[in-house]
């Protein structure tokens, strides 16, 4: 089905990991070290207490969306450090009410939001997950465009929670078929990149495992996704998987490469996707479509 539209453009955020500053402030020189020889940048800081970095970064991201005006923000996962910090949590929430009304959020759920021990779900903790974000996996709308946001905490490991990745399979290739139906351009958003250099790389922390990946990524192409945006990796990557773009996004909270805090700017038209990561304090003054 041919779709007119007009372009629009969505601001992504990924990792405003609220209490990820304070997990990291004081460690040794031997713990920078060592997390730097796996790739990891962790900065010399004092130790300290609660969130007021995180507080600053992401209401400076809220800020920035209210002065913007885009159709809808969508937050990548990582949304707090500690699964079950209540407190986390609620500085989280208590800050994203700061977004225009106008503005939907949507929200995605990442490990340390919805996975008990940082890497898997229980059933426990989808429900504490549910109960203050909403689904887990869903998909929306907007302007001609079809949307869907995955749970790559269930995509890691299914086993702690039966039936879950099956039911998401099943609703994935649902909503799929019902986009291709509609038209328009198709965009999925994930908190685990799909991959970060090659569709068939090992599995690793940080990608979706093979066993997974392949029949989503097929779906995903066979119907015709634009894009998947995702976070977790806290600085920039770029890939694709044919025509589709395989974007991570950097962090609004602590960043673990040369990438800094910040935002992404996409961009929808009928015909392709364009996007730009900006640094809090160097945005556009307006979004020209």
């Amino acid at each position: 089905m041919d779709v007119r539209m007009n372009p629009f453009f969505f601001i992504q955020l990924a990792d405003p990991q609220f209490g990820m500053f304070a997990r990291w402030g004081g460690v040794s020189n031997e713990v920078i070290e060592a997390q730097l020889s796996r790739g990891f940048k962790i900065r010399k800081a004092p130790s300290i207490t609660g969130f007021k970095d995180e507080t600053r970064l992401f209401t400076e991201a809220i800020s920035e969306a209210n002065r913007l005006r885009p159709a809808f923000v969508v937050v990548c996962g990582d949304m707090v450090n500690n699964p079950v910090s209540e407190d986390e949590r609620a500085e989280v929430l208590r800050i994203a009410r700061k977004l225009h009304p106008n503005i939907p959020i949507h929200w995605v759920p990442g490990n340390h939001d919805a996975a008990a021990d940082f890497v898997s779900a229980t059933p426990e903790s989808l429900r504490i997950y549910r109960e203050a974000f909403g689904p887990d996996y869903f998909a929306f709308q907007h302007g001609g465009a079809s949307f869907i946001v995955l749970d790559s905490i269930t995509i890691e490991n299914p086993t702690p929670v039966p039936g879950e990745w099956e039911a998401q399979l099943a609703f994935v290739e649902t909503e799929l078929a019902a986009a291709r139906f509609r038209g328009g351009p198709v965009i999925a958003f994930s908190h685990h990149p799909a991959f970060l250099k090659t569709p068939d790389e090992p599995n690793d922390y940080w990608n979706w495992p093979l066993e997974r990946r392949e029949p989503l990524l097929r779906m995903l192409r066979d119907a015709n996704a634009s894009a998947i945006f995702s976070g977790h990796w806290h600085r920039n990557n770029y890939s694709s998987y044919g025509d589709m773009q395989v974007v991570a996004s950097g962090p609004v909270g602590y960043p673990l490469g040369d990438d800094p805090s910040g935002y992404r700017i996409v961009k929808v038209h009928a015909d392709r996707v364009e996007h730009d990561y900006y640094a809090f304090g160097d945005g556009p003054s307006k979004v020209e479509l």
